[in-house]
């Protein structure tokens, strides 16, 4: 049996039983949960991807080295390009959020980088 409960504006409290098995409320509780999860997803936070120095560059249509010249700038520079440091300078990563707002402040004509599609890896087709 399932239980459906509400209350009116004035305080009068309604319950009714129903067999599981019916299809109203089957398919009530379906909405109500696709539209419970449809609201949590929304609420989410969105991912910041982090990208390395040659994938950034090619986000941004820059040579790699014309990239890290960016991220050696001072801080207070305002072409400077922040980003996450590695062990390395191989391990450097870059957040998808600091590449729009350095676009913001320096290349406002250029479309703003989207999130690329995932490299597919595999065997490479043969001629």
């Amino acid at each position: 049996m399932t239980e459906l409960t509400t209350t009116t504006p004035d305080g009068l409290h309604i319950t009714v039983r129903m067999p599981d098995n019916h299809a109203w409320v089957r398919e009530s509780l379906e909405r109500a949960c696709a539209a419970e999860a449809r609201r949590q997803i929304e609420e989410a936070p969105a991912p910041d991807p982090a990208y390395a120095v040659p994938r950034a560059a090619d986000l941004l249509d820059l040579h790699p080295e014309t990239l890290r010249d960016y991220m050696r700038l001072p801080d207070h520079h305002p072409r400077r390009l922040h980003y996450v440091p590695g062990e390395s300078s191989r391990g450097d990563r870059i957040l998808l959020s600091q590449i729009h707002d350095w676009q913001r402040r320096n290349r406002t004509d250029a479309p703003p980088a989207a999130i690329p599609a995932p490299r597919v890896r595999g065997r490479r087709p043969t001629a």
